[in-house]
């Protein structure tokens, strides 16, 4: 396809533009430590419970309450300890203390300049706002959809529907960059749009993106352009 085909651009921000400076691992093996506790989720766990809840208006913090309380009571222990889990989790965790991926910086900047660009993120602005601000790209996206906060989390297609129609752009003149087969993959391509993936050692044998790339310094001459073919 040629680069007018593509109208605008999506794009995911965790593990795709940016990262914590501290891992989630690290900061929740802290979170017990400080309560003098032994680990009992990880944290792929705590992600999974985090968005697999109901879409209400509560805030992340009474959301990632509730996957605490959750994920201690189902190892048996007293659900009261993870409301004080996720108190000192909040307590020790800085949104703005991030970090963007090589090439993540210039690769906004320049499909911003090209395309329309809206950013597709699990998370609710109370965390990701800061994020935003710290890195200097808020004003880069038209518009912000806070998946699992305001719409069904990725990889439902709900929020993907909802940045479609924000941006009166159709699904097949979309492209949706992002690091994850489950959240990114499965669910932009549900919605209609073309992906590109961000390689991280993730793989699927059923579904595959239309794009991948090795790291975002590729999206300075997108794969989906003559000369990035």
């Amino acid at each position: 396809m040629s680069a007018g085909s593509v109208e605008a651009v999506f794009l995911d921000l965790d593990g795709t533009i940016c990262e914590y400076r501290e891992p989630t691992s690290d900061l929740l093996a802290r979170s017990f430590a400080e309560l003098g506790l032994d680990p009992v989720f990880t944290a792929e766990e705590y992600r999974e419970e985090l968005f697999s809840q109901i879409v209400t208006d509560e805030t992340m913090t009474e959301r990632r309450e509730a996957a605490f309380r959750n994920l201690v009571a189902a190892a048996g222990e007293d659900p009261v300890v993870g409301r004080r889990l996720a108190a000192v989790y909040a307590g020790l965790r800085d949104h703005r203390d991030v970090r963007p991926l090589p090439g993540a910086i210039e690769a906004v900047e320049s499909l911003a300049d090209r395309y329309r660009l809206a950013l597709v993120t699990n998370g609710g602005p109370e965390t990701q706002d800061g994020k935003l601000d710290a890195l200097g790209i808020a004003d880069a996206f038209e518009t912000v959809v806070y998946a699992g906060y305001e719409t069904a989390p990725k990889p439902e297609p709900n929020p993907f529907l909802k940045a479609l129609s924000d941006l009166d752009v159709p699904p097949r003149r979309t492209v949706h960059v992002g690091n994850s087969i489950r959240a990114d993959v499965w669910g932009a391509d549900a919605a209609g749009l073309r992906v590109a993936l961000l390689a991280d050692g993730d793989d699927d044998p059923v579904t595959a993106p239309d794009y991948r790339l090795d790291s975002m310094h590729d999206l300075t001459d997108p794969p989906w352009t003559s000369s990035g073919r």
